[in-house]
C-alpha cells in the first residue's frame, strides 16, 4: 500500500465494528525496508536490511533512544490508530547493555509529544508512557510479565490510541487499558517503531522488526 493511500484511509472519519488494516510491511524487501524512515537527526541511530526480511535498527550507544517513522501519518489532530510489530533484541547485543535494552512503538507522536510501549525483553518488563507528562495521572504505566520473550526472541507488541483510550498488549495479552483525561495535549501525528538502549555503556544494541501493521476503527 502507497504511503498516500495509507494516509487518506488513516484519517477516515467512519467507526467499523473492528479495527482495519491500512498498511502492512513485512519487510521482505529491500524497497519494503526503505519506506520506513529515521525520525530525526540523532547521531548513534542506524537502519539497517537485515537480510530477506525484517528491518534492523542499531542504537550505538546509551542512554539513547532511535524512532523511525512509518507512512502512516494522520492529517488532523489526535489520529485514531493501532500499531503493531513483531520485534526482538538481537544476540548480537552485549550482556552487559541487554537489560537495558529495549524495544517499542509510539502513536500520535513527534518529537514532543506521544503515547509509546516499551518492552525491556531481558527484564521482562513493560512500560506505557505518555508525552509530555500528565493524562490525569494514569501515565507512566509499568510492569512484568513472565510471558515475556527474552534477548534472542521475538515479541509482539501493540499499541491501539481510539479517542482518550490507550491500550497497550505484549505477545496477544492486554498489559494496560488506560484512559488519558487531557488528549488534546498531544499534536503528534505520526506513528513509530523505537530501539533504545537505557544503558550507560558504548556498547551497542541490535533489534529486528517483522510485520508492521497499522490499523484505523
Amino acid at each position: 500500500m502507497t504511503a498516500a493511500i495509507a494516509l487518506a484511509l488513516a484519517t477516515s472519519v467512519g467507526v467499523a465494528a473492528a479495527s482495519v488494516v491500512i498498511y502492512n510491511n513485512p519487510f521482505k524487501s529491500k524497497p519494503a525496508f526503505r519506506e520506513v524512515k529515521k525520525f530525526d537527526g540523532a547521531t548513534g541511530c542506524r537502519r539497517f536490511f537485515p537480510g530477506k526480511k525484517g528491518f534492523g535498527a542499531e542504537v550505538k550507544k546509551g542512554p539513547l533512544q532511535c524512532d523511525f517513522r512509518t507512512p502512516v501519518t494522520g492529517d488532523a489532530k489526535e489520529p485514531d490508530h493501532e500499531i503493531e510489530v513483531a520485534a526482538k533484541v538481537s544476540d548480537s547485543t552485549a550482556k552487559g547493555v541487554r537489560k537495558g535494552a529495549y524495544v517499542g512503538v509510539a502513536l500520535r507522536a513527534d518529537k514532543s509529544s506521544r503515547y509509546e510501549l516499551r518492552v525491556f525483553p531481558e527484564q521482562r518488563e513493560w512500560q506505557v508512557r505518555r508525552k509530555p507528562d500528565g493524562g490525569g495521572g494514569e501515565f507512566p504505566a509499568e510492569g512484568t510479565d513472565g510471558a515475556i520473550r527474552k534477548v534472542g526472541k521475538s515479541n509482539k507488541l501493540k499499541l491501539r490510541a481510539f479517542d482518550d483510550k490507550v491500550t497497550a498488549f505484549v505477545n496477544k495479552e492486554s498489559v494496560a487499558a488506560l484512559t488519558d483525561g487531557d488528549p488534546g495535549d498531544l499534536n503528534g501525528r505520526k506513528t513509530m517503531i523505537v530501539a533504545g538502549s537505557a544503558a550507560k555503556k558504548k556498547s551497542s544494541t541490535e533489534v529486528v522488526f517483522n510485520n508492521l501493521r497499522i490499523r484505523i476503527p
